[in-house]
This record gives structure tokens, sequence and C-alpha cells, in this order.
């Protein structure tokens, strides 16, 4: 039986999350690249008119620095499975592409069809 794999989220504090944020996650899939994505400040759900499409990159600091932001199946104990969707050690930053103002979360969990590329 193959071990386990595991995800572990570490943000530092900075201005765009200033408590920082600790989490580990059971991947149950690959990790892949992620591009854009369907963003909803109050959560993603599939067919949710809410949902904005966002150009999403990884931050990593000093100076929060842009890097490839990934995404990987995990356990969800409220759904089974999700999507989590992580950056750099200053999370993830996504831009709306109608112009709206840049948004930054520590990491995201989706479902697999709120990935656009």
């Amino acid at each position: 039986m193959p071990g386990r794999r595991y995800v572990n989220v570490i943000v530092e504090p900075n201005p765009s999350c200033p408590d920082g944020c600790v989490q580990r996650f059971l991947a149950v899939g690959e990790t892949r690249t992620v591009k854009r994505v369907l963003y909803s400040p109050g959560g993603y759900s599939p067919g949710g008119g809410d949902a904005i499409e966002c150009d999403v990159e990884g931050l990593t600091g000093p100076r929060g620095d842009s890097c490839p932001a990934r995404a990987v199946s995990v356990e969800d104990s409220g759904a089974g499975t999700a999507l989590l969707l992580y950056g750099g050690d200053w999370g993830l930053r996504l831009r709306p592409r109608d112009g709206g103002a840049a948004v930054s979360e520590p990491y995201l969990l989706l479902d697999d069809d709120a990935v656009l590329a």
C-alpha cells in the first residue's frame, strides 16, 4: 500500500493575509498548474451566478512576486473530495478578467469545474 501524500499550505503573515495560515490536506490526486478559475467570495458552487472568472497566480515573499498556482484533489470531510488551490508562501492572487479589483486568499477549496485553465 503506497504511503499517504500530504500537502502543507503555509502562508506567512503578509499585507494580503495578516494572520498567515497553516493547513494540511491529504492529497488524492496529482498536482497541476492552474491559471484561470471561477471565484466567488462566498464560496463557489456549480452554476452559481455570482462566480467571477479570474486569472490566478501564487504569491511569494518578501515582495509578493508571482509564482504558479497549483491544484490537487484532496480529502474534504464535508464533501468527500475537493480541489485545493494553493500558491506560494504569501498565498494566492486572483485578478478578475472583467477588470475588478484583485483579491488575495491564503488558499481555496473548489469544485473541479471551477478550474477553467
